[in-house]
Formats: structure tokens, C-alpha cells, sequence
């Protein structure tokens, strides 16, 4: 697909994927059809639905204090969608979209960091407790910003008058919940509102570079970058070709396949290990993870 860049239209004409594309996309797009075929997310989910009782979650199950499993759970279910997603552009009829594709990468992606922080084999079971009450004080405080803002209003659940009065009973739950465990209880300024058990949620900025280190931030403002239709994404005038209308160039905006190849593979780097660890806090052995991905 080219653009006509300072005039007002665009010229959309479908390319085939040259031999070179092929080799680049070919690999990484058999690899994401091994990870969300069906049969291995369904082995996945039962990490947590049929965890041995020996293990992190089914130990965690059995206290009822399964939070950061849960949310990490939810999470890996976001990034198999949005994968899968992916997965059907590349293998379908119709022409690779020439831009969103990055932006349902970057939404599998941040899913993924997300489970990866929660998942941290590296930390104690009170310390993860922390983080999956963090990621549930997150939650609240977000759906809290948008249902109280609606125009017509959305009333609370019952017996709440407001939804003030909402979010300062699931913050106390919280709260209490964190003490009972001997979670701490990190507050603004000593005494103010609570901000996390105890740290708040990371920015996702900082998770990528927590789990992609060196390039992690940058990579993450590329993908933001095609989110949020900047023109350095979708308009490179480094392709820019000259035309026969002085004052006007010619940009070639069909997708850039190794970028994309590049990009893909990254997310599933941290996708696949990030479903390892589920697997081994539901305790499973590796080898279960790495023969059902060989399908």
C-alpha cells in the first residue's frame, strides 16, 4: 500500500510477501500457531484449575488467597487473545494489515509482562500475595475513575449509595486481607491513601525494561508508537519515493515484515516463559510445557 503524502488520498494496492518477508514471518508465525493452538492454552489454564496440591497455587488454593494466580491467569487469557488475534491475519486470505498488527502485539505484550511480574519464581508467596493485591487495587481504582463518570450515571452495587462509598469497602477488604497475612501496607505520605501491598503497580514502562533488559523501553514506546498512530510509525519517510507532482512524495506504507517478525518474536520470548512459570507454580514439571508447545 503506498500513501500520497501533502495530497488527499491514498492508493491502496495489495504486494505479495517477497521471498525475504517469507523467511523472516514464516518461523516466528509457526512458533505463535504452536503457543495458542488450543489444545496447549487449554493444558495452560489447567495449571491453575487442576493444580497438584503440593504446589504454589494449590497450596495458595488452599488458603483462598489465590490472587496473584488469578490475575495472572486472567492476564495470559488477554495475551492467547490477542495473539491468536494475530495469528488469524497472518495465516488468513486477505492482505497483512499495514499497522495493526503492532498495536495487537503490544496489547499481548503487556498482558504478558503483567503475569511475568506476578509469576516471579524469584519471590516469597507473601511478597506475590502483594502483587496480585496491588493488581486488584489497580483494577478497582481504574473501574472507580470510569463508572463514576458516566453520563447517565451507573449506580453502585448494593447497599452502596455511592461509588465512592464502593471503592473505599473493596480498599479496606484489601487492606484487610494484606494484614491478616502479614502483607505491609504502603500508604502516600505516611498516613494518606494506600497506594500498594506495599509498592503500587508498576508502570508498564518499567516492567518491559524489568523483563527485556536494555531494550525493553524502547521497545515498548515503538509498539505505543503504532498504538497511538504517530506519523514516525505509519509514515517512514526514509521509504519516501519521488513523483511526477513537485511537492509531493511517495511513501510506501505496506508493513515492514521483518519489523514485524522481530517485534512478534519478542512478545512470545516472554509469552513462553512466562506460561513456563505457571506451569512450574502449578507444579508441573518443564517437560510438560516443552512437549506441548512441540505441536
Amino acid at each position: 500500500m503506498t500513501a500520497k503524502v501533502a495530497g488527499h488520498h491514498t492508493d491502496l494496492t495489495e504486494l505479495p510477501l517477497t521471498p525475504e518477508d517469507r523467511a523472516a514471518i514464516q518461523p516466528v508465525a509457526d512458533r505463535l500457531r504452536r503457543l495458542v493452538a488450543a489444545s496447549t492454552t487449554n493444558l495452560v489454564h489447567d495449571a491453575t484449575y487442576k493444580p497438584r496440591d503440593d504446589s504454589r497455587i494449590g497450596r495458595a488454593k488452599k488458603s483462598g488467597f489465590t490472587d496473584a494466580y488469578d490475575q495472572s491467569g486472567q492476564r495470559l487469557v488477554s495475551a492467547e487473545d490477542h495473539f491468536r488475534t494475530v495469528l488469524n491475519l497472518l495465516i488468513g486470505p486477505a492482505p497483512l494489515p499495514s499497522f495493526s498488527m503492532f498495536t495487537l502485539i503490544r496489547g499481548g505484550a503487556v498482558a504478558t509482562v503483567h503475569a511475568r511480574y506476578l509469576l516471579d519464581p524469584a519471590i516469597d508467596e507473601t511478597i506475590r500475595l502483594g502483587r496480585g493485591l496491588s493488581a486488584r487495587l489497580e483494577n478497582l481504582k481504574q473501574q472507580h475513575k470510569v463508572v463514576s463518570e458516566l453520563d447517565p450515571s451507573e449506580n453502585p452495587p448494593q447497599p452502596f449509595l455511592t461509588w465512592d462509598d464502593w471503592l473505599a469497602d473493596r480498599v479496606a477488604n484489601l487492606e484487610n486481607r494484606a494484614k491478616r497475612n502479614g502483607v505491609a501496607v504502603g500508604r502516600k505520605k505516611g498516613t494518606g491513601p494506600i497506594k500498594g501491598f506495599p509498592d503500587p503497580w508498576p508502570y508498564d514502562t518499567d516492567l518491559f525494561e524489568k523483563y527485556m533488559p536494555g531494550i525493553g523501553k524502547t521497545y515498548f514506546k515503538s509498539l505505543s508508537g503504532y498504538t497511538h498512530s504517530m506519523p514516525w510509525t505509519t509514515i517512514t519517510m526514509q521509504r519516501a519515493e519521488t513523483s511526477d507532482e513537485p511537492g509531493i512524495a511517495l511513501v510506501p506504507t505496506d508493513v515492514n515484515v521483518t519489523t514485524l517478525a522481530v517485534m512478534l518474536d519478542s512478545a512470545l520470548e516472554i509469552y513462553d516463559e512466562t506460561v513456563g512459570f505457571f506451569f512450574s507454580h502449578g507444579g508441573y514439571p518443564a517437560m510438560v510445557w516443552a512437549e506441548a508447545k512441540k505441536h
